[in-house]
């Protein structure tokens, strides 16, 4: 089965409600902090916001297999179901033990994300059969696309990516001052040099129309 086929079977309409029982409800705010917040502040099946339990996340993965296989060609034996089950399971607390935030996450890209999150959980499809590999990792690549347009939906998300941003003018601003001041030209050049280059820096760190991409099934 190709990966475009899962995608298919998981349509937004059917995938995102489970995805969104994942992580807790955000509060109001940028979410500003002197560090990043790791995904794994955000799941919600760890810490003090609990509102799953592993057996509740075992439910939502046996609930992806389901609805991957719900029509057209098996691709996998029905005695394998579990074992696909269990190992998507495993893999999806692994959320909860990522370092990285969800910016990180989102940078890296649905399919270095899911290697990320394989890794984490000590590689669960090893115990499938070749059949059952190809299955779980499609449908692992499908959920993270999934879970990676849940995070840029989330305001927090929003708010955060805009500071940053705004970090990183404010920054090549002070980088060009300097510049400036260490290469000061003499005369009425320098104004000019300055006005020129101030044009360009302007043109360089303006801010990109703000964008939302729906996951491409």
């Amino acid at each position: 089965m190709e990966p475009t086929a899962i995608g298919t079977r998981l349509a937004s309409a059917a995938i995102a409600p489970l995805v969104k029982k994942l992580f807790v409800t955000e509060g109001p705010g940028a979410g500003l902090v002197d560090k990043p917040i790791r995904i794994s502040g955000h799941v919600s099946f760890k810490g003090e916001k609990r509102t799953l339990t592993a057996s509740d996340v075992r439910e939502l993965a046996a609930e992806l297999v389901k609805q991957a296989l719900r029509a057209g060609e098996r691709p996998i034996r029905a005695d394998e179901q579990q074992a696909v089950t269990d190992a998507l399971a495993d893999t999806l607390q692994a959320l909860g033990e990522l370092t990285i935030s969800d910016l990180d996450a989102v940078r890296l890209g649905h399919r270095a994300f899911a290697r990320d999150l394989r890794r984490v959980s000590d590689s669960p499809e090893r115990h499938l059969t070749a059949d059952g590999a190809y299955f779980y990792e499609a449908l692992l690549d499908t959920a993270c696309l999934h879970i990676l347009h849940f995070f840029t939906q989330r305001s927090t998300f929003v708010a955060h990516t805009l500071v940053q941003q705004t970090r990183a003018v404010d920054e090549l601003i002070l980088k060009v001052d300097e510049l400036m001041r260490r290469s000061a030209l003499p005369g009425g050049e320098e104004a000019a040099f300055e006005q020129a280059y101030l044009g360009r820096v302007q043109m360089a760190v303006r801010p990109p129309s703000t964008a939302t991409v729906a996951p491409v099934m």
